[in-house]
């Protein structure tokens, strides 16, 4: 497909979308690399024949760890605090 940047400069954003999350390539496109996805992704998430992939592992993110800190900083909420009778007034 031809690229409308000679035409639209402000195009460029969008067809460099487009080809990321569908794999359509734009003939004439100045810089047409990936913006959404990371460059060794393969595929293409918005097609209709792309599978999510079921081995997905477990990596500890650093939220872990400050979610662990934040356990023995604070005390834990109880279940109740009465906001679940608050009614609206009319």
């Amino acid at each position: 497909m031809p690229s409308l940047t000679p035409i639209w400069r402000s195009a460029e954003f969008q067809e460099r979308e487009i080809f990321d999350l569908y794999g359509i390539r734009f003939d004439g496109h100045p810089d047409l690399r990936r913006i959404l996805m990371w460059d060794e992704f393969k595929d293409y998430p918005m097609r209709k024949d792309y599978r999510e992939p079921d081995d997905y592992e477990y990596e500890p993110t650093p939220h872990d760890d400050v979610l662990e800190k934040a356990k023995r900083h604070y005390a834990p909420r109880p279940q109740l605090d009465g906001a679940e009778n608050i009614t609206a007034q009319s």
